[in-house]
């Protein structure tokens, strides 16, 4: 099962609730589960629209945030109902046992030393949470805590300050359930690089977050009433100043700045055949069917694109039957009913030219678009644009990445193999096997680490070795790569995996091979590409992307004007 559904499950929460980040130890499954109980407690008693308000959009910080989070779970286990479920008392005895015996304990998409420097205040607050912890006493000394980190500077200066100040929120601890997000209030500003002087309890710190999004509201509310007449010129304006190149010029980035990854470090290209899932999942098949028409307008516009596209010589060709009334498409209806009967079929005669256009769908398939299940969107966009780019006659190759559970000791640079994930060749139709490869984005089990830059421009190599006349690369991403770098000294670098993407994309935009264009998840990338398109809902895929997309093609398709013509 989905850890997030079972998740969600335990803590009586809706389907559509953030979990934050969740940990992952390939070696331990049982000590797994023992973390994914404890932030289950800990969402069932705090404030989740608090968390949800609070919570840290870089990955660092919010892995750190999560372990506060998931000892504060602890501390509700031993003072509630859940302390009597034996399977969670055997999970969390696996946990321990875990910690004891692994020298260095390897969990992905977590900070443990967070989580044990906020389990030390929490014991000398909570005796019955001590009792309960007794075996983890060792691991909960100063110097153990401490000792070779590996962090960089100003990660060890955040943890010191974590540490000296702890008693901020660690007296909240003794004051049972009622008081569990008080110690989110005092545990939050540790966690800033400048935190602020004065500390703000749960109350103050939630009406300042409620006045900030009134005003702000109020602000949009305003500025619609004021604008409202002129808004769709004002759309048509900003639509078409997107489609337009820049023309102003940018320096070539240096990627040799970069250190590349160690021979010891052995990237992995798999089929996603591991990964098929032969059984589209219920909540995908209710999806195509509530967006059934806005699916059938946008093939619709699909296929007029590639009958406009298409040169003057002959074939015939079967298309489906549409009397009037709007029909799914063949795969879609076969998603829904597997041995439903498929649609009429014409056979007419249609005009057609050769392939002048390829496309890459670049996947982050990794941790980071956990959160707010945004791999359940990465999935949608992923099957709807390969649907109509192939009805628009582009062939196209979707492509995930993320990295392999194994993390390799001793070399700088990248310390964590690549895993691409084929999930579609250009040769290939888009049809139900490549669904079922796709449904394997919805099993968070292979999502571990983001090298977003690296995988951009691995794409990019084999792209502009395409001898079509366009070549287009949408890269869908959260714009937040969550890997990590080594330096010489043995530190974890993780700004530079940020740094990286941007640089890597730059590079692309200047050298002009391969048009880029970011597709952002539920967040902004506008500081990373020169032409990007959020996604925010599955309606944002037929009523932004869709048209983004052909508009961009037919830019692309445009005949470029001699110089002087159109000119006095």
């Amino acid at each position: 099962m989905n850890p997030q559904d079972v998740l969600r499950s335990l803590a009586g929460l809706r389907g559509d609730s953030s979990v934050g980040f969740l940990p992952a130890i390939p070696s331990n499954p049982k000590a797994e589960h023992a973390l994914h109980d404890l932030r289950a407690i800990a969402l069932h008693f705090l404030d989740r629209e608090f968390l949800a308000a609070i919570r840290p959009s870089h990955s660092d910080p919010a892995y750190m945030f999560d372990a506060g989070s998931d000892v504060i779970g602890y501390a509700a286990f031993v003072q509630s109902r859940y302390r009597e479920y034996p399977g969670i008392h055997n999970n969390l005895g696996a946990l321990h046992q875990y910690l004891l015996d692994t020298s260095h304990p390897d969990i992905i998409n977590y900070d443990l030393q967070a989580f044990l420097v906020t389990l030390r205040a929490a014991r000398e607050a909570a005796p019955a949470l001590a009792a309960a912890t007794v075996a983890l006493e060792p691991l909960l000394t100063e110097e153990r805590i401490f000792r070779t980190s590996g962090r960089p500077a100003e990660y060890n200066k955040l943890m010191r300050r974590l540490y000296n100040k702890r008693q901020q929120f660690a007296k909240f601890f003794g004051g049972g359930l009622g008081d569990l997000n008080e110690i989110v209030a005092g545990f939050f500003p540790l966690l800033q690089e400048e935190p602020d002087e004065t500390v703000l309890s749960y109350r103050e710190m939630k009406e300042k977050i409620l006045a900030v999004r009134g005003s702000s509201s109020r602000g949009q509310l305003d500025a619609t009433n004021k604008d409202v007449g002129s808004e769709p010129r004002k759309q048509l304006k900003r639509r078409s100043a997107s489609l337009k190149r820049q023309t102003r010029q940018r320096a070539r980035p240096k990627l040799n700045y970069y250190r590349p990854a160690s021979a010891a470090v052995t990237d992995q290209i798999t089929r996603a055949q591991d990964f098929r899932v032969w059984t589209v999942p219920i909540f995908i098949k209710e999806l195509y069917e509530r967006h059934g028409r806005e699916l059938a307008k946008a093939q619709k516009s699909w296929l007029q694109y590639a009958k406009e596209t298409w040169a003057k010589k002959s074939t015939m060709r079967w298309v489906p039957s549409d009397e009037g009334g709007f029909v799914l498409g063949h795969l879609t209806q076969k998603v829904i009913d597997p041995v439903s009967n498929p649609p009429e079929m014409d056979l007419i005669e249609e005009a057609q030219e050769e392939q002048e256009t390829v496309a890459s769908l670049l996947l982050d398939v990794s941790c980071s678009m956990q959160v707010g299940e945004r791999y359940k969107l990465t999935y949608m966009i992923a099957d709807r644009l390969s649907d109509f780019l192939t009805k628009g006659d582009v062939q196209t190759e979707v492509i995930g990445h993320t990295t392999t559970g194994e993390v390799i000791p001793n070399v700088i640079g990248r310390n964590r193999p690549m895993h691409y994930i084929v999930f579609k060749t250009r040769e290939e139709p888009h049809n139900l096997a490549t669904v079922h490869r796709l449904c394997s984005i919805l099993h968070t089990g292979m999502h571990y680490f983001g090298y977003d830059g690296e995988a951009t421009m691995w794409c990019y190599q084999r792209l502009k070795k395409s001898r079509a006349k366009h070549r287009v690369m949408f890269v869908v991403t959260d714009g937040d790569p969550s890997g990590t770098y080594m330096s010489k000294k043995g530190h974890d670098i993780s700004y530079f995996t940020a740094r990286h993407f941007r640089d890597v994309v730059a590079l692309i935009e200047v050298e002009k091979k391969v048009e880029i264009v970011g597709v952002s998840i539920k967040s902004d990338v506008d500081g990373i590409f020169r032409r990007s398109i959020r996604v925010d809902s599955i309606e944002d895929i037929y009523r932004k992307l869709s048209p983004f997309v052909l508009a961009l093609l037919n830019e692309l398709n445009e005949p470029k004007k001699p110089p002087g013509i159109g000119h006095a």
